[in-house]
Parts: C-alpha cells; structure tokens; sequence
C-alpha cells in the first residue's frame, strides 16, 4: 500500500509540474506574439507618426513673407514695408542691417561706385546704415513694395520724381536727428544711421498708410533646383573696388558674398551676409550728365540670369511701369519660382560680362 500510494504522489507531482510548464509555454508564447506588434510595431508607428506631424508642423509654422518667402509670424507681414538707400563707398563699409533685409539690390551710382537698397519687412533692425542719396531708378524699385521710401535727399531727378510720384518720403533733409544721426567711428558723408523704429515713428507722424497690398514675385513651398547649369561661384566686376561676388556652400545649400574677395559682414552682427537667391538683371544703361549720373531703363524687358541651389539658368525680365512689379521668366516663359529666403538683385549694364565657375 504504502509503494502504491508513492507512486500515486509521484505521478500527481509529476503531472502538476508538466501542466505547469505548458501553461508558462502557452503565456510566454502568447507573449512573444503580442510583443512584435504592441511594444515594437505600434510605438514604431507612434514615432513615425510623431516624427511626420512635427515636421508638418515646421513646414506650416507661420506664414510666409511675401517678399523673401521666409516663414515668419503672421503679426511681421501685416505692416509696411520700408525701402532704405545704403552707402557702399568702400570708407562706408561695413553697413549695418543688411543682415536683416530680405532684398536687397546693388545698382551703379556716378561713376562705377555701387549702391544699396534694402527692403525689410519681417525684421526691424536697431541700427541701419550708413544711408545715403536717391537716383530714379531706385524708385522703381522701391515702388513695386509700395514700401516707405528713406533716404539723405538725391539727385534733382529722383526728388522731383519724389514727389510727382507722392512716394511715402522719409529724407533726412527734412527729419531731426530723431530719425537719422551721424556716428563718430566714420568720416561724413558716410557716417548716417537710422533704425526700423525711427523709421516707424517717422511715417506714423508724416500719416502714411501702414498697410499696403502689392503683387509678389512666386516663391516654392519648400527648396527645389531649377534644372539649371552648376554654378559655385560667381562675381560681377563693376569695378576695382566694387567686386561683389557669391560662393556656393554645398552643406548650406547656399551663396556667401564677397567684396573684392573678403567676406562681405554686416557691421552690427559681424555676420556673414548670405543669399538663397541672386538675380542678375542686365538693363540699357547711360551716362547723362558731367557729374556721372546715370539713366537706368527698368521699364520694358532684357534678360539676365536666376542662381539658386548651386545652379543657374538664362532669364528675361519683364516692368509694365514704374510701379508695376518686375516679372522674372525663363526661356519657355515659364515665370520663375523663388526659394524662401534672401534675395540678392544684381543689375548691370546689358554689355557686362559676369565671371562664372
């Protein structure tokens, strides 16, 4: 009896240890199955998901400028723009705000000396300058922004022009030193200074409309290359002093300028100017007068060139009038798309020659 009822006990053992173990096969199992798609399919596919609203959320946060394409709080854009004529006589230099401006263009003086103007729109920057005298061909810039036009008077076309044009004028012939003062560490003329604060509160006193409405240049949603020729350096040789050119940075997927070959940097940050755009815009241009002052034709057509992304296409260029905006195609007539971000206007006479590699 007593063999009987241990072999009982062993065999009762026996068959609760083998029920144990299929038992912890089936969960451990049932585990193994449910593991692959709970704790790594679903939170890979959380991430993802995360990953993909987030970087929506990049491409979508704010709105874009509609003069740069640069995405910028929505409260920037709803105000007007101001258009602000830089010095760029080599004891100028540096200028300060041009890191700051969205647009800028360079355009022949008297002479071969080149000069500025800037448009801001986005950014309101606490020192610009040094700013120097209006030339006609300027407004007809300034005016395709309807922007606020600031300046240290000009040459007797430009504010005749002025004021036939009833341009929003903001002259530091005619403001105290409220709106434009002169800085110390540079000889006159080229020591005048203003700010985007000055400049406001010149055009709320002066009663000019702060909102404005003006047609735009097209910009892409996100960067794109422009099935163009590859171009990683470019220079305009306006003159021996005044030789822009631009670089290409392929990690950046942008252009650094240069000024006769050293890094053009802007005087109050010390950074180093770049553009995501260039245009080169090749106009009919003549001296007119013994003091070198030149006509510039901007309304009619010509042609020029786009870089953008390390590339550059053939352009012609197109102005209805002296406000109108200058309209940039290519070849097939397809009107060019812009990549959001600093655009660097370069306009030279249409027999120049550019040097390119």
């Amino acid at each position: 009896m007593k063999d009987k009822k241990t072999i009982i006990l062993v065999l009762t053992i026996f068959m609760a240890i083998f029920l144990a173990g299929c038992k912890e096969k089936k969960e451990a199992s049932a585990i193994m199955e449910q593991e692959p798609k709970i704790v790594v399919n679903d939170e890979e596919t959380n991430i993802e998901t995360i990953d993909s609203q987030e970087n929506q959320e990049e491409k979508k946060e704010g709105v874009p400028s509609p003069i740069s394409g640069i995405y910028t709080s929505e409260e920037n854009i709803h105000k007007r723009p101001f258009a602000v004529m830089l010095d760029n006589q080599k004891h100028a230099r540096p200028q300060a705000g041009l890191d700051q401006a969205e647009v800028i263009y360079e355009v022949l003086a008297e002479g071969w000396i080149t000069r500025y103007m800037a448009i801001f729109l986005i950014n309101e920057p606490e020192l610009i300058g040094p700013v120097r005298s209006a030339r006609p061909y300027f407004l007809d810039k300034a005016m395709e922004y309807d922007a606020l036009y600031i300046h240290d008077g000009g040459s007797p076309q430009a504010l005749s022009d002025i004021k036939k044009l009833k341009m929003a004028d903001i002259s530091a012939q005619s403001r105290g030193k409220d709106t434009f003062w002169r800085k110390n560490h540079k000889k006159r003329p080229h020591n005048e200074y203003t700010s985007a604060v000055a400049i406001r509160k010149a055009a709320k006193r002066s009663g000019y409309r702060e909102n404005v409405k003006f047609e735009t240049l097209k910009f892409n949603d996100q960067e794109k290359r422009i099935n163009g020729n590859s171009l990683k350096y470019v220079k305009i040789p306006y003159d021996k002093n005044y030789k822009p050119s631009f670089k290409y940075d392929e990690d950046e997927e942008l252009y650094y300028r240069y000024i006769n070959d050293k890094p053009h940097l802007d005087e109050s940050s010390k950074k180093h100017l770049t553009a995501q755009n260039i245009i080169i815009q090749k106009t009919q241009t003549k001296v007119i007068d013994s003091a070198g002052r030149r006509e510039i034709k901007l309304v009619g057509k010509g042609e020029g060139f786009f870089i953008t992304k390390g590339q550059i296409r053939k352009i012609i260029w197109e102005k209805n009038s002296r406000r109108g905006i200058t309209k940039f195609f290519y070849e097939d007539r397809e009107e060019i798309r812009l990549n959001p971000g600093v655009i660097w206007i370069e306009l030279i006479p249409k027999n120049f020659k550019i040097i390119t590699e």
